[in-house]
């Protein structure tokens, strides 16, 4: 990434977190609100710390059963809880052998919720969904669009048990007038598309056509990704 394309990126983080409180406590319609607190889920990762001395750090993963299994108290279950309610657990069942146990738990990786960037971006590909993730910040995260990307043509598709929604997201609108009405709070599973413009995708139509080598190995195009990740809703 070039010093411009890393600034691009950064300030495309920055913005995001400015524009997060302008999305409407409602959310746009098919948007669920934002969820208060992060729940655990297999295989997320969490750092458990105990004191006082001799101080016992462990980083641990959780099992596909839900439960992760830690130094005198043995087996945990942690799965669809909070940081806070495995900390509280633990620190209680270590009371047997510890006295007052000093417990941090942390979520050191997010491995249970995914959200996916494709297409004109720098950096397509799949990311952990933390905490209050938008539209615009996850273009950030993914290093931002590239020179041939539509920015006005972006868009959201979300699967959901009618199939797959597919929602504007217009970058333009956001980062330009500070519209944020299209910077939809992201969920697990969410894919964020960005569509290169009709020049590239005439460019890129003709390498098909004339350099079909190039196309099967995927350079210089991502849509055989973007078809298998969207199930064609793009």
């Amino acid at each position: 990434m070039t010093g411009a394309e890393r600034v691009r990126a950064v300030f495309l983080l920055a913005l995001a977190a400015a524009c997060s409180g302008c999305l409407g406590s409602a959310g746009h319609p098919g948007v669920p609100s934002k969820e208060a607190e992060y729940r655990i889920a297999p295989p997320d990762t969490l750092t458990v710390t105990v004191r006082p001395e001799p101080e016992i750090v462990r980083e641990i993963v959780v099992r596909p059963d839900g439960r992760i299994s830690f130094d005198l108290i043995g087996d945990v279950e942690v799965r669809g809880k909070t940081v806070e309610e495995v900390r509280s657990e633990i620190a209680q069942r270590l009371k047997e052998f510890i006295v007052q146990p000093d417990v941090t738990v942390a979520l050191k990786k997010s491995e249970s919720r995914t959200f996916y960037v494709l297409g004109e971006v720098m950096r397509p590909g799949a990311y952990p969904l933390v905490g209050d993730v938008t539209a615009l910040y996850a273009l950030g995260v993914a290093g931002g669009s590239t020179k041939f990307a539509d920015e006005n043509d972006a868009r959201l598709v979300r699967p959901s048990p009618e199939g797959r929604l597919v929602y504007p997201v217009y970058f333009k609108a956001i980062t330009r007038d500070g519209d944020a009405q299209t910077n939809y709070a992201l969920q697990p599973g969410d894919v964020i598309y960005m569509p290169p413009t009709i020049s590239a995708y005439v460019g890129y139509a003709i390498q098909t056509i004339f350099f079909p080598v190039t196309a099967l190995l995927g350079i210089g195009g991502s849509s055989s990704a973007v078809t298998v990740m969207t199930g064609g809703a793009l």
